[in-house]
Formats: structure tokens, sequence, C-alpha cells
């Protein structure tokens, strides 16, 4: 689900019957045939399109019901992240069909006014990445005074999309409301609206913690600052 030639920071892995990988930058594309090419090594079966719905005990094992079939083995390993269910912002008018939760091709928002919201690596990607798109007026909206941990090739390129005019950013600020052809932000105790096409929401996403506890899986959740 990543855009189209998003870039890819990685390290060297070591792969189990495939051996070591050594790529330090690589694009979605390119990472997406390195793994089909491992799978096709090791005849491995992927399941595309097949969404796991629930898995309960069952003897020694566990049943497993997906979207397609079911299955039962011994063993199930997650590995779900959290990039499936999206986190919302919980704003009136966020249920609208331009509010969407990934950006997959810039170009088909060409010409429009956008606004994306969040302040990490897919955000910054999503918001440079539309605003290289010709007669597109794109903001970025982040809630704190600072981008955090992002990568610093991300941190150059919004810097050089603000710094050039393409990019708006407006940090400090809130979404409050979505309308038909409007946004409204709230920033530094003002309110702030803006003409609005698109809004991209890149904010994270959160754990399936319903399906982990049906599973018998403890769920603790601990909160800390950064």
């Amino acid at each position: 689900r990543y855009p189209k030639k998003k870039r890819v920071m990685t390290y060297p892995v070591t792969l189990p019957l495939i051996g070591k990988v050594k790529v330090r930058e690589i694009l979605k594309e390119g990472l997406l045939d390195l793994w089909q090419s491992a799978a096709d090594r090791v005849k491995m079966p992927v399941n595309f399109n097949e969404r796991v719905e629930e898995v309960t005990p069952e003897g020694s094992g566990f049943l497993v019901k997906t979207s397609q079939d079911e299955y039962r083995t011994a063993n199930v390993l997650l590995a779900l992240g959290r990039g499936g269910t999206p986190r919302k912002l919980g704003v009136p008018g966020e249920d609208q069909p331009k509010v969407l939760y990934r950006l997959t091709d810039a170009e088909q928002y060409r010409g429009q006014n956008v606004l994306v919201v969040g302040g990490g690596d897919s955000a910054i990607e999503a918001a440079v990445a539309l605003s290289r798109e010709p007669d597109t007026q794109v903001t970025l909206s982040y809630r704190r005074d600072a981008f955090g941990r992002v990568k610093p090739k991300n941190r150059d390129d919004v810097a050089e999309a603000e710094q050039g005019g393409q990019l708006t950013v407006i940090l400090n600020s809130n979404v409050t409301s979505i309308e038909e052809h409007q946004v409204t932000l709230e920033h530094e105790g003002e309110s702030l609206t803006l003409d609005n096409d698109t809004v991209i929401v890149c904010a994270g996403g959160v754990l399936p913690t319903g399906m982990l506890k049906a599973m018998g899986i403890e769920v603790d959740t601990k909160y800390g600052s950064e």
C-alpha cells in the first residue's frame, strides 16, 4: 500500500534460506520484486487479498478463519503491524469520500487543493510527492511544533519543498472539521479555513486489540512521553 516510487530506507538483513540481502535504499517496486523473488525461491505460497478475521484455540493448536477460508494450524505467527487499521481524526465530516488514509498515486490529485495530516515519514513523503505535481496546492498539518523522528532525507525534502513555495507547512495545528469544499484547522488558538478537495490522513495506525484479546493474548497498554 505504499505510494508509487516510495523510497524505502533499510539495512542489510539476513533472510532464512536466502542469505544476506545488502540493501541500503530501495524504491517500493524494487522491494516488492525482492520479496516476491524470495518467496518464489523457497516456493512459499502467499495468499493475497485474504484477511484474517478470527483466531481461536482448538485442541493443541488454532483454528484460523479468514475472508476466504479456514485453516487449522499448530502455531500462528503474528506480524500485523499497525498499517491495516488507520488511526482516524474523530472530527465532523471525516466520513466523506474525499478523506483517505494513504497515498497511492500522487498524479491522480494533480490540480487539487490537498491537505495532508501527520508528521511522520509517511505524511512527509505524501506531501512532498503531491507538491511535485503541477498546479497542486498542498498543505501539511501537524499537531506538534516540530517534526520528530523522521528520516534525514525526508526532513531535507520537506524543507526544500516549503522553501520553494510548493508546500505549506502548518505546525501546532489540528483538524477540527471537514466540509465538502473546505477544511478547518485550529492553529495556535485561532480557526483557519482552507479550500480543499482531498484530505489524506497519515496519523499512524492502531492495533487490532479486540482480535488480539479474543485470541487469548494479554494486551498491556503503556503510555510514555517523547
